[in-house]
């Protein structure tokens, strides 16, 4: 026997189709006006401005005089700082329904407050202006765009720590404000000029404070943290100046400044470790960071390491034919390892990109006097001491280029002077006694 099951068939399409038709719509109207209504005001209260606007189109797309939600919408663009947007909203919702009136009204007062307090300040009448600004801001403590106008009445008046506060304020309600981001940059970063200028004149107090004030009201402005760590680097606040580098490397993992500045103050700590692999860090940043080189090289020497400390002297000083201080350390590398020619040759070079540094000249004397070359060490040491009267060093190699050329008695006063460095005085002592007493020191 045989079933026919082409009714069977017939009705399941029926019940199909009756289930599209009646159960799709439910679907898309199970969330009423309303309901979405609720839920964007609860987004818009969590600043989630840009899912409270698809959720108030939403609802406008199921109903589209809904009212409430163009209200919804103009109080969002407020939000936004968009006045121009928020009134056409405000203009809908009482097209849809005149009960929004007095909202659309508000609006205008607004507009016309933000005219007043224009006027005002072109007028220089900078209080009237506030006023102004301030009844929105009372009003609409939502509105960001009156917050940026009293700090921007503020920054009229060369107050720059009242706008600051301002513009804070402005980002405060709205983070993506474009107007406050650049009044608020703006400031910081007068902050950061005023705390460097006060540095320069070495009032350390008061730099500091600009410094910290700029990250009072722009935690995220990595300069001021990184000039007070070189400030507490300066003062010989170790602790400190670390916290504040690593608050710049936190913010901006690619400073190499931070990385190197960090690593000097872990080289006057003594903590050769931590100061190699932050040099290092700071080269792989920028690979042409000839400081972080001759300082890396200079702690290789230290570490005994030498020929990675030649490899990167001679490194840096490809890269920077004109930074002295690469050439003082590779000399000072040779010098050390008893290679007097290459140390000497090394050490003139670095004295002729930079005259002006004492120790450069001391071993270039050094160098000079360990080649027999007293007319050379005699010049670079009496260099030394006219750039720095009280080093023994320089006076010493003074001496024993004088005492190389037999001028005993010139000698003997370059040792006296040697010897009134505490760090030089021994040295300086054994020589004296070898002039006076010169029986004691033949072979």
């Amino acid at each position: 026997m045989i079933i026919n099951t082409k009714p069977v068939k017939n009705m399941l399409n029926k019940i199909i189709s009756f289930s599209i038709f009646f159960i799709l719509p439910f679907h898309l109207y199970s969330q009423n006006p309303e309901t979405l209504l609720t839920l964007a005001e609860k987004q818009m209260s969590d600043k989630e401005l840009i899912i409270a606007e698809e959720t108030l189109k939403k609802a406008l797309k199921i109903d589209p005089s809904f009212a409430p939600a163009f209200q919804a919408l103009s109080k969002l663009s407020l939000q936004k700082g968009d006045l121009t947007t928020a009134n056409s909203y405000s203009i809908q919702a009482v097209q849809s329904d005149e009960d929004f009136r007095a909202w659309s009204e508000g609006i205008s007062e607004i507009a016309q407050k933000i005219q007043n307090g224009r006027a005002n300040i072109q007028k220089r009448m900078y209080e009237e202006a506030i006023k102004e600004y301030s009844e929105i801001l009372s009003d609409f403590p939502y509105f960001p765009e009156a917050a940026f106008y009293i700090g921007l009445t503020y920054f009229k008046q060369k107050d720059i720590e009242g706008a600051a506060k301002y513009f804070k304020k402005a980002l405060d309600i709205y983070p993506e404000h474009g107007k406050a981001k650049k009044g608020l940059d703006n400031v910081t970063k007068q902050f950061l000029n005023n705390g460097n200028n006060a540095y320069k004149r070495d009032d350390i107090e008061k730099a500091t404070n600009y410094y910290k004030k700029a990250i009072e009201f722009d935690d995220s402005f990595y300069l001021a943290y990184f000039q007070l760590g070189v400030l507490e680097k300066k003062m010989g606040r170790s602790d400190d100046a670390i916290r504040y580098l690593n608050n710049v490397i936190k913010i901006k993992p690619d400073h190499e400044k931070s990385w190197y500045t960090l690593a000097s103050v872990y080289e006057s700590d003594g903590n050769y470790k931590d100061a190699i692999s932050n040099y290092e860090k700071a080269i792989e940043i920028n690979s042409d960071y000839s400081k972080a080189y001759g300082n890396l090289g200079k702690l290789y020497t230290i570490e005994g390491n030498y020929e990675l400390a030649e490899k990167t002297l001679k490194s840096v000083i490809k890269i920077d034919d004109q930074y002295a201080d690469g050439f003082m350390h590779l000399g000072h590398l040779y010098l050390i390892q008893e290679k007097y020619d290459l140390a000497f040759n090394n050490l003139k070079i670095s004295t002729e990109l930079d005259n002006r540094d004492f120790n450069k000249f001391f071993q270039l004397a050094t160098a000079a006097n360990s080649l027999d070359k007293w007319d050379d060490g005699s010049k670079a040491a009496q260099k030394c001491t006219e750039l720095q009267k009280r080093f023994g060093g320089g006076w010493y190699e003074w001496g024993l280029s004088e005492f190389g050329k037999g001028n005993k008695t010139r000698a003997k006063r370059y040792f006296d002077e040697a010897h009134k460095d505490r760090d030089w005085r021994e040295l300086a002592a054994l020589k004296i006694d070898e002039i006076n007493n010169p029986l004691k020191y033949q072979k």
